[in-house]
């Protein structure tokens, strides 16, 4: 929502339609933004270990605002999965080179957060691995917690919209 925020006062301020207010409160955002990136590496030292040919993962799930509570406590659950049996670096598989969720409101048009919101949320969930040991690895440790492969299963089935399960990456930023 950050983005289509910054996004649209940015496309406001371009096309002098904004307030002084609307304008203060774009540089407080981007002046968030810029100190949140303090003490971080600087991006040249930063590694990005995505590759061409790595493997993924990524569900989209849209889910009535009246179920979110049961997504929510699923990708908790999932996070802590993540965190209890995965690795970031070494040589022991599974080394999940990307794990991300992402969450917003549906909106009448995404293009327009001024269009309204439909009643639902969007869900996206994303791992990227390696190659295929990392996706073998990751999937039986999955399957041996079966509650929660079992509650992946029928929230898949129940609100997933599109999924893409261990395709490799055609495109990254090496």
């Amino acid at each position: 929502m950050l983005f289509f925020a910054i996004n649209f006062i940015k496309f406001d301020l371009t096309n002098n339609q904004i307030t002084n207010k609307m304008k203060n409160i774009y540089l407080a955002l981007v002046s968030i933004l810029l100190f949140a990136s303090c003490g971080q590496e600087p991006a040249s030292k930063i590694e990005n270990k995505i590759k061409v040919g790595s493997l993924g993962f990524h569900v989209s799930f849209v889910v009535p605002n009246d179920a979110t509570e049961r997504m929510d406590q699923f990708i908790k659950t999932h996070e802590q999965f993540m965190r209890e049996t995965h690795h970031l670096s070494g040589d022991q598989e599974p080394i999940v080179l990307s794990y991300s969720v992402f969450k917003s409101p549906e909106l009448n048009n995404p293009f327009d957060p001024n269009s309204g919101e439909t009643g639902n949320t969007l869900y996206g969930l994303t791992e990227i691995y390696s190659g295929p040991e990392g996706v073998q690895a990751h999937m039986t440790l999955g399957q041996q917690r079966e509650a929660m492969f079992a509650e992946l299963v029928s929230l898949t089935n129940t609100y997933s919209v599109a999924g893409i399960l261990g395709a490799p990456v055609i495109a990254a930023m090496e």
